[in-house]
């Protein structure tokens, strides 16, 4: 319960990520220190070195996809699924280019088209899951449903960079389809939603990181 009761709402999230912006931290700067520290955590859980990370079309991918990155970098075999389901953002363009270069194993799948991932899903031990933030609105579309019960019957740990995609995190309720994680690395503070209604079934142990800047350092300034 201790974990509870320094839970956020979601207003309250957005308006410590807004105060970092205005203290002159750009959007790509709190990606990579966000990344960092989400690689960190997952290094320290032990899970295995190979790792499936699958993106989405938002910040919540470039997170991921900024782990994927640094995991290389630590030694990790790591394979990538971008999930295009709409345009992605410069954020994502941008962290998939740098992945490129790297020669990471990357595929881009759109509605239908879901061979790669289940292949992928086979020979991991893990799968970082950044298709959706805390930024959904609305229900979880056919494709992503799709994508996220492939993820959830494959067996595999899981860890949700941020939120389980699909939790709603003021809420806690499952937008149509959720992920069901082993591990949450969430950042800033546990939301709301985590301790409520379906949260606590799709989150597993939550692991609290920062973006930089710490809840009670951005809270002081």
């Amino acid at each position: 319960m201790a974990m509870a009761a320094k839970s956020l709402p979601l207003s309250k999230i957005l308006k410590l990520e807004e105060k970092a912006k205005m203290l002159g931290f750009s959007e790509r700067l709190l990606i990579e220190n966000a990344s960092s520290n989400l690689t960190e955590a997952i290094c320290s859980l032990g899970l295995g070195e190979k790792i499936l990370v699958v993106a989405g079309k938002g910040n919540n991918g470039a997170d991921s996809l900024a782990a994927a990155r640094k995991l290389i970098s630590r030694g990790f075999r790591v394979k990538v699924v971008i999930i295009k389901e709409k345009e992605l953002n410069a954020e994502v363009l941008f962290q998939k280019s740098l992945l490129v270069r790297t020669g990471c194993p990357l595929r881009i799948i759109t509605p239908g088209n879901t061979k790669v991932l289940k292949k992928f899903l086979k020979t991991n031990d893990c799968v970082l899951d950044g298709i959706l933030g805390i930024g959904i609105k609305g229900r979880v579309p056919t494709f992503l449903k799709q994508v996220i019960g492939l993820i959830n019957a494959s067996k595999k740990i899981i860890i949700a960079c941020d939120i389980p995609s699909g939790l709603s995190p003021e809420a806690g309720l499952v937008c149509g389809a959720a992920i069901k994680a082993d591990y949450t690395i969430t950042f800033l503070a546990p939301k709301r939603g985590f301790f409520l209604n379906h949260g606590p079934h799709c989150c597993g142990k939550i692991i609290v990181v920062d973006i930089g800047l710490s809840q009670s350092l951005l809270e002081k300034l």
